[in-house]
């Protein structure tokens, strides 16, 4: 059953599950910047930690646009009101940190 991804934040840590390797772009600086809420910053640094163990749990990118800026491999998770967007390469256990879309800009 999915409870969401706080709950599988806290089940990871629980379990103590290994952390995959991550990696940022200048576009995660970029975009890490214009978020100002602290709650926010502290939310994104959880989903960053369920990312590492645990990098499929995204979602595949549905708007043309996003596939054009990222690539079709990349998942998104949802941080109200931001997307989170990242890419796991699986052969190498590696996650690329893209960084947050505003979901406004989805819609």
């Amino acid at each position: 059953m999915w409870w969401g991804w706080k709950a599988r934040l806290r089940e990871c840590v629980r379990f103590g599950a290994k952390m995959t390797e991550l990696r940022t772009t200048d576009k995660y600086f970029e975009s890490i910047l214009q978020i100002t809420s602290p709650r926010l910053r502290k939310r994104l640094e959880d989903l960053v930690v369920l990312v590492g163990q645990a990098p499929t749990v995204g979602s595949k990118l549905n708007r043309s646009w996003l596939i054009e800026e990222f690539g079709s491999q990349c998942l998104t998770l949802d941080l109200k009101p931001v997307l989170f967007v990242y890419e796991y390469d699986e052969k190498n256990d590696v996650v690329a940190l893209y960084g947050v879309v505003h979901q406004r800009l989805v819609q």
